[in-house]
């Protein structure tokens, strides 16, 4: 399995577990606050509650409408005298009745025409109930009023009717309206239950579904940024194995895998940088090899040259004396060919077998005031300030030597009658040598390369002079470079590290 598969997978389960577990924690809570909501005991104990109200209602108007009837039939004709009001009042209060009415038809409706209250009794303002005495009698001849009265009303004869009720509370019909309907919210609320917890259900399930597609996506997102740049880099590794040591990867994702891939851009210019090193070191003993085996073919050649033209200068004068110039300036001409056939031979031989460096301390600008001044003053300008000292580690011979073959360079380079200038100063913690000639300049297609051994823009140059310098540069910690100077030609330069000022001049071996 690819680290990304296992990378989306680990991110998934991290994602999906705690989810599931609060999914199945939410729908259980969900379904038992629902429940909760709607209980069977409770709705029977409602049924109940009103059936009960409905019987003792319905026994309260057949209650009424019986004494309703009795008082109709009892109420006398006449006006009631003292004692029969007592008397009424008492079988009212002994019946349970708090009160009987007398109304009498008038022209347009009722009217109250007498009204007894059971004993110890006070009757509450609003009794009167002339608008509503007519309708009870169409009807079912009952009134539950929100004056606070349940009562009954019976025909006492032409134009007469009598009431007969007792008081309740004023919104004991409202509360016994509110029993039925609290019985039918509730059992709607039943149903609302069921549909609810369904809906319930459905609402938690497509929120775990948009946290699944969520998790999904995320999963993906992130196993993609942490998988992308490890892939890159295992196929730059695989490059890299193959030789390519230029692969380079572009650094993203998270910060470790960043800095990962610096590391691996850095480890890839380091190896670059060793092979090319390698690769030069390679070229360099294979380019010391051969100077080695010129050097020895030149020097095998010239001593038997050296040898047959002495005995051609010992016999010189057994030649005639018409010919004996000629033969002379050819042996010269011939002697001069073989001195620098040996000269550019002492060159392989040197740059095959550079000495190791006998380092002591020594004031550069002596050394190259002294090897400035081996040639021709009128040739060489040294332009060294007077009491110029720049202290340095390195080898007097093999200095010299470099110094030599930049002023010959610089001489060879410029045009008949120029001077070659040298300089020597110290900057930036280096003590730097320049030998400036006026000649045509470096060409382009040696630019970068003049360093290289075998290369030159002479005819007759071996090009190992510079090759020679650069490698006692670098002996020294130092560098050679060839720049073009302003106004034409070029500037060699030398730069060497200089002592620290604690050192003496000449204190170290």
């Amino acid at each position: 399995m690819s680290l990304r598969a296992r990378l989306f997978l680990a991110l998934l389960a991290l994602a999906l577990l705690p989810t599931a577990v609060l999914t199945l924690f939410t729908l259980d809570q969900l379904d038992r606050s629902t429940r909760r909501w709607f209980l069977p005991g409770v709705e029977r104990a409602l049924e109940s509650s009103h059936e009960v109200t409905k019987t003792a209602l319905a026994r309260l108007d057949a209650t009424v409408l019986s004494a309703a009837d009795d008082w109709a039939g009892a109420w006398p004709h006449s006006d009631l005298a003292p004692a029969g009001r007592a008397a009424m009042r008492a079988r009212l209060r002994a019946a349970g009745r708090d009160l009987a009415q007398l109304y009498e038809a008038r022209a347009g409706g009722w009217r109250l025409a007498d009204q007894i209250e059971a004993e110890k009794l006070i009757v509450p303002q609003g009794a009167d109930f002339s608008d509503l005495v007519g309708a009870a009698l169409d009807s079912t001849r009952t009134l539950h009023t929100a004056r606070g009265a349940l009562a009954a009303v019976a025909r006492a004869g032409p134009g007469r009717a009598v009431l007969v009720g007792i008081w309740v509370p004023a919104d004991f019909f409202e509360q016994v309206g509110r029993i039925g309907r609290g019985l039918e919210h509730y059992r709607a609320l039943g149903v609302v239950v069921d549909v609810q917890r369904r809906f319930a259900w459905l609402l938690v399930l497509a929120v775990v579904a948009a946290a699944l597609a969520l998790a999904l996506l995320a999963a993906t997102l992130l196993a993609r940024s942490a998988a992308r740049p490890l892939s890159a880099l295992s196929g730059a590794i695989e490059r890299v194995a193959r030789g390519e040591l230029e692969t380079r990867v572009r650094p993203s994702g998270a910060r470790e895998l960043r800095t990962l891939g610096d590391a691996f851009n850095t480890m890839t210019e380091r190896l670059a940088a060793a092979r090319d090193r390698l690769r030069e070191a390679e070229r360099e003993a294979a380019w010391r090899r051969a100077a080695s085996q010129i050097a020895h073919e030149i020097k095998n050649s010239l001593t038997p040259m050296r040898l047959s033209l002495a005995r051609v200068e010992r016999r010189l004068a057994a030649i005639p004396a018409e010919e004996r110039a000629a033969v002379l300036h050819s042996v010269g001409v011939l002697l001069q060919e073989i001195e620098d056939l040996a000269r550019l031979a002492d060159h392989f031989s040197e740059f095959a077998r550079l000495p190791e460096p006998r380092f002591e301390t020594l004031d550069l600008a002596e050394v190259v005031a002294t090897a400035a001044g081996l040639h021709e003053a009128a040739a060489v300008e040294s332009r060294i300030p007077p009491g110029r000292r720049l202290p340095v580690r390195g080898d007097r011979l093999l200095l010299s030597r470099a110094l030599h073959n930049l002023i010959l360079n610089a001489r060879e380079a410029s045009p008949s009658g120029a001077a070659v200038e040298v300089r020597a100063a110290a900057s930036d913690g280096q003590a730097v040598v320049e030998v400036l000639d006026r000649g045509g300049g470096v060409p382009d297609e040696l630019r970068g390369r003049a360093f290289e051994p075998y290369v030159s823009s002479k005819a007759r140059g071996s090009g190992l002079g510079l090759a020679l310098v650069r490698d006692i540069a670098t002996q020294h910690g130092g560098t050679a470079t060839l720049v073009d100077r302003e106004g034409g030609g070029t500037c060699a330069r030398l730069s060497l590290p200089l002592l620290d000022a604690g050192e003496t001049l000449r204190g170290r071996p």
